[in-house]
């Protein structure tokens, strides 16, 4: 017989792509627990194990790989300007049209 298993517990001081995170890290563990039982004793049904193994966890895995694809500023060109860096910009071109 299985020993218990302690639930995780949820941070809530963490943003939530932290918790998508540990989300995929205990659908791993439950695919992992599940794959060791036989197959009359397993908790889950064969379509739901085959779901998380091939379809649900593989597409969280390419959504949190940050690594293997290009970086913010290849895909957005130059970071947006800030709140003080528009107004300074809004500011010269006022004073310039008004010279």
């Amino acid at each position: 017989m299985e020993q218990s298993q302690k639930y995780p517990t949820i941070d809530w001081t963490k943003n939530e792509y932290y918790q998508v995170q540990r989300a995929l890290e205990i659908l791993q563990q439950v695919v992992e627990r599940e794959s060791k039982r036989h197959e009359m004793t397993q908790h889950l049904t064969p379509s739901m194990l085959s779901m998380l193994e091939d379809e649900i966890i593989p597409m969280l895995s390419n959504e949190l790989d940050c690594d293997g694809g290009p970086s913010d500023d290849e895909i957005c060109g130059e970071p947006p300007m800030t709140a003080d860096e528009m107004h300074t910009a809004a500011w010269r071109q006022h004073q310039e049209l008004r010279s």
